[in-house]
């Protein structure tokens, strides 16, 4: 991703977690938010190239491949490296951009309003569904995959069925949360009037949200129907 010619809202917008280097660079996201990076760099003296390597450290993992021509595993990598990660960095860099455009213009847009406090209940949420894919559904999954000695120790075919009811409702729970964000901020679109801030939240807001659903489906419509079929193949082993 070739950075130096983007404005800076738009790196902060696709890269959340970004926001950090460019405060670690005094870098007001307010104030030259709207600066190309080169220019910004320009500006306050600082070395291109430098930034440059310091923000390619976030940039997030990509494959190119079909999901589905991977394998469980290939998915639940893919999931973890590339979804989990977002959620662990991105949704808790979002909430502050968040509390700050509360805290500067409570009262003035109502899009702004509660805003904070929903992602952080989001985050909250997340958190613990992904900590309980990783901990507990993932590893089912790979002994059934991988046809471990462990196979015999996971007791009935209803192991993985039982844990997915409750991963289905934390999916729905997050669906619901950002249809609500969605809403109070009209698809995510600013005011004209809106800063660099607010413009840059609402952007990462709507990738976020690309990127979560894109997530649910590798999981509701890839991986899980078939740990399904793997766990009725071995519970009739």
């Amino acid at each position: 991703m070739c950075l130096a010619h983007q404005p800076i809202r738009e790196i902060v917008a696709a890269l959340p977690t970004s926001l950090a280097v460019f405060e670690r660079f005094d870098i007001d996201l307010c104030a030259m938010g709207d600066h190309t990076l080169a220019d910004a760099c320009a500006a306050l003296s600082l070395s291109l190239d430098q930034l440059e390597e310091k923000l390619a450290a976030h940039l997030p993992a990509e494959s190119a491949a079909d999901p589905a021509t991977l394998t469980p595993m290939q998915l639940i990598q893919r999931i973890v490296r590339v979804h989990h990660r977002r959620i662990r960095q991105d949704l808790p860099a979002l909430c502050r951009m968040a509390e700050r455009l509360e805290a500067k213009h409570t009262g003035t847009f109502f899009q702004t309003a509660a805003l904070a406090g929903m992602l952080r209940d989001l985050h909250t949420g997340l958190l613990a569904h992904i900590d309980a894919e990783e901990q507990i559904l993932f590893p089912l999954i790979a002994q059934h995959a991988e046809d471990t000695p462990q196979f015999a120790t996971l007791g009935p075919a209803r192991s993985i069925s039982h844990n997915l009811r409750r991963i289905h409702q934390d999916h729905e729970a997050a669906t619901q949360t950002m249809d609500g964000l969605r809403e109070r901020t009209n698809s995510f679109t600013p005011p004209h009037s809106a800063c660099a801030t607010h413009r840059a939240l609402f952007s990462g807001l709507a990738s976020f949200e690309q990127d979560l659903r894109s997530h649910l489906h590798l999981e509701d419509d890839i991986l899980f129907p078939r740990a399904l079929h793997l766990n009725a193949a071995g519970g009739a082993a």
